[in-house]
């Protein structure tokens, strides 16, 4: 299977006649797309620009606001091997007239492109900067699990993991508490920013607790892919549709809402599938609910806690939460193996005798829904 990602660089040390040349190359872009004309009309009006742009801007549906794009033979990137600019693209801007620039990417990323295969990117120019974002993908191979690394998503802790072997268990790990703090932190100075008028100012940090909740995020991931790669384990993340529908009163909904639940699942999808952890989506119905270890309904006297009056056991309501989807699919995952989530398609999926599919289940009953047919 196929797993892909994106790699965002940025073009640095480029000299002012560089930067006018790439900047003349989006507004050119822009007003093609703009015209929405053939491909032979935009050559004739547009003949300053190399012709594989007025293709690109020939296709229906982009915008005016789309980054300039490129398809793998449009560009070229040349591996020098310096450890100061190990990465150089040459992007033509006019006939007979390229620009090379150094890029600047994250060290991981820097150290795999060698071996990834690049696809259609795009050249993106805002406020001045000029970043190429690189589609690439490699062929991965997943093994079969032996274990579940079960990840319950919750507002106190963005993630709580519990790894389960058949009958072992393993201590539970708490990832994130940080995060709600600090989107409370930057809720609150944007509200006092506003009351004294300071607009200017929150529009120059709105881009800061992205960049913080980020690294949190990519931190996070990385470690729960590490642990399950380690283990010889599948992911099993919970379905997070409907997350924003549930009663839970207004500010608890508005905690919720603000919790970047979504950008985590895609960070350990995206990495797992790049290390051949296979993951799978399964169902968290009622498993805040009930007890793991008696299957009793039980009570939250505050979010963080879940006491269960049947059998008299007191457990952290994340590590429940995560016991319970682990149980529950567990069995299915290492009785039949799994091959996990396509990144080219976006699907979550499971594999069973050949046959790809989605696990639905409920507290009655349990069943697989299936679909697509497997390879």
């Amino acid at each position: 299977m196929q797993a892909s990602k994106c790699i965002r660089a940025t073009l640095w040390g480029l000299t002012e006649r560089k930067k006018a040349l790439l900047s003349s190359l989006s507004e050119s872009w822009k007003a093609m797309v703009k015209e929405k004309r053939t491909y032979a009309e935009l050559r004739e009006t547009h003949p300053e620009v190399v012709s594989f742009y007025a293709r690109n801007a020939s296709y229906h549906g982009k915008s005016p606001n789309d980054p300039i794009y490129l398809t793998n033979y449009d560009f070229r990137l040349i591996d020098t091997g310096n450890p100061f600019a190990r990465w150089f693209v040459r992007i033509p801007v006019k006939k007979g007239v390229p620009v090379f620039a150094p890029l600047r990417m994250p060290k991981g990323d820097e150290a795999i492109l060698s071996r990834f295969t690049i696809h259609d990117s795009r050249l993106v120019v805002k406020d001045g900067r000029f970043c190429l974002h690189l589609s690439v993908s490699k062929e991965v191979s997943y093994a079969q699990a032996s274990a579940v690394l079960s990840v319950d998503l919750g507002e106190r802790f963005m993630a709580t993991t519990v790894l389960i072997a058949g009958a072992c268990k393993t201590t539970p790990r708490f990832y994130g508490k940080e995060v709600r703090g600090l989107r409370r932190h930057y809720a609150w100075l944007r509200a006092r920013l506003l009351e004294r008028g300071l607009t200017r100012v929150v529009r120059r940090i709105k881009d800061r607790e992205r960049r913080k909740v980020d690294a949190i995020l990519h931190k996070i991931s990385k470690d729960i892919v590490t642990e399950a790669k380690a283990n010889n384990a599948a992911i099993l993340l919970g379905d997070l549709k409907g997350i924003g529908r549930k009663k839970r009163g207004r500010r608890l909904n508005r905690i919720v809402a603000n919790m970047p639940f979504y950008r985590l699942t895609n960070y350990i999808i995206y990495k797992a599938a790049l290390e051949g952890v296979p993951t799978v989506i399964g169902s968290e119905a009622y498993s805040s609910k009930l007890c793991h270890n008696c299957n009793s309904e039980g009570r939250r006297p505050y979010q963080g806690l879940f006491i269960c009056d049947k059998c008299g056991h007191q457990y952290n309501a994340d590590y429940n939460g995560a016991m319970n989807t682990g149980k529950r699919l567990s069995g299915y995952i290492l009785g039949s193996g799994v091959i996990g989530f396509s990144p080219i398609s976006e699907m979550p999926l499971t594999i069973s005798q050949g046959v790809l599919g989605y696990h639905n289940s409920n507290v009655e009953s349990e069943t697989w829904e299936w679909g697509i047919e497997g390879p």
